[in-house]
Order: structure tokens, then C-alpha cells, then sequence
């Protein structure tokens, strides 16, 4: 028994957090990984194109994206009771909101009233974050920074841009005493370095060379392995 097996861990993010649907879903992303390493029983409700920010839209269909800030209103009704919520997001947001630089919203340390304008990036995180001490004031409750990215044949943004917005989460989790993990700064995986991606081959190319991405952001199952073990003993430390 390592004093896990049996508790409830939920995830939700973006596609960083699903981790793909080429893989069955007891295998995707790092909230299997570690959920089934430490026999926990745990809920990934991630979703592709997901954003932070509320009243964000795809740009072809119009539809709504899936909104972290809002979906933990989801998560309450399904999970009443919880042991830990880890949270991730804020890449969509820096891709999509680059041009729109007012809904990066801004900060007041001295807030913390609840009323927050969760259609701004900041004040969805604020939002994010008050909902869920109080949904769970018993929890562990934890924000995962994504990995380096956006090298790509095909792009994704600027990465420096992302990096601003992953910034921004942690001067947002300091306020709230939310503990972070900051792959970007503390896991080995980078696109620049030709041992986790090769640009030249495609997804499939890459997946079955070996390499940790699939298309320099997104990670394949060798990239997962490498930054779930970070993020287990993260986990187990909260």
C-alpha cells in the first residue's frame, strides 16, 4: 500500500492533459500514467483546443472550446467529493489571444472577492482557482505547466508568447497558494534538441522513431513517460 490506492485524482486541461486519441484511453497522457502507477482512481475530462479563458470559440465551426474555468462546475456536479484536482491550460490561450492582448486581463493581488472576469485569461484563472478552494477546501488541488514547445513544420505560435501567458499562471497560483509544476522550466523534453524531435519527419515519423514529440508540441508516448514521472513525484509531494 503506498497510501494512494482508492483516492480520487481528476485532471482537466487541454490537449496537453488528453494526450491524444491515438492511444486508448486507459494509456493517454500522464493522468493515466500516474493515476494507474499510484492505483488511484482518477478522471481525465481534457479536451483538445481547450482554453482557460471562457467565451472562446473554434474559429471553422464556431463551437464552443472547452472552457477549464467554467468545466469545474462540471466537475463538482460529477465529483462532489474529491482527493486531488490538477489543472493545466494556458497554450490555446496564448496562440488564440495574441491579437486580442485586453482579455489577457490583469492582476490584483489584493482580491479576492470571487467576481472575476473569466472571459480574460487572468480572470478566468482567478475564477478557476476560487471555485475550486471552495468546491474543495479539503483537496489537493495543483496547476501543470506545459513542456517546451512550438517548433514545427506547420506552427503553433510563438512560443516566447506562451511562455508570457505560463508566467502569468504562476503569479496567479502564488496569489491563491496553488502549488505549480513548471515543465517548461524543470523537464528535459525540448524540440530544439534533436535527440526528442526530428522536424523533418511527420507525426507517425516521429511516434515510431521513438522521439518524445510527435510534432513539436505535442508529446508521444516516449514523451509522456518522460514527464509523468516528474509530475508523479509532484503529485505524491502535494
Amino acid at each position: 500500500m503506498n497510501g494512494f490506492e482508492g483516492k480520487v485524482i481528476v485532471f482537466d486541461g487541454d490537449s496537453i492533459c488528453h494526450g491524444g486519441s491515438r492511444y486508448p484511453e486507459r494509456e493517454r497522457g500522464w493522468a493515466a500514467r500516474v493515476g494507474n502507477s499510484l492505483g488511484m482512481e482518477w478522471y481525465n475530462y481534457a479536451r483538445g483546443g481547450g482554453t482557460v479563458t471562457a467565451e472562446m470559440y473554434a474559429a471553422s465551426t464556431g463551437e464552443a472550446r472547452h472552457w477549464v474555468s467554467r468545466y469545474v462546475d462540471v466537475i463538482r456536479e460529477k465529483h462532489p467529493t474529491l482527493d486531488y484536482l490538477i489543472l493545466e491550460g494556458g497554450v490555446n490561450d496564448a496562440d488564440l489571444l495574441e491579437k486580442l492582448p485586453e482579455r489577457y486581463g490583469s492582476l490584483d493581488i489584493t482580491d479576492y472577492s470571487g467576481n472575476y472576469d473569466d472571459t480574460t485569461f487572468t480572470g478566468a484563472l482567478e475564477s478557476l482557482f476560487y471555485k475550486a478552494i471552495n468546491y474543495y477546501p479539503k483537496a489537493k488541488i495543483g496547476f501543470i505547466i506545459g513542456h517546451k514547445m512550438g517548433r514545427s513544420k506547420i506552427g503553433f505560435g510563438a512560443e516566447n508568447n506562451r511562455r508570457r501567458y505560463f508566467l502569468r499562471v504562476i503569479e496567479v497560483c502564488k496569489k491563491w497558494g496553488i502549488p505549480y509544476i513548471d515543465l517548461w522550466e524543470s523537464s528535459p523534453v525540448n524540440p530544439w534538441l534533436p535527440c526528442y524531435y526530428n522536424p523533418e519527419l511527420d507525426v507517425e515519423g516521429n511516434t515510431a522513431a521513438g522521439y518524445a514529440y510527435s510534432d513539436g508540441q505535442h508529446l508521444t508516448a516516449v514523451g509522456y513517460d518522460i514527464v509523468s514521472s516528474a509530475i508523479k513525484a509532484w503529485v505524491c509531494s502535494l
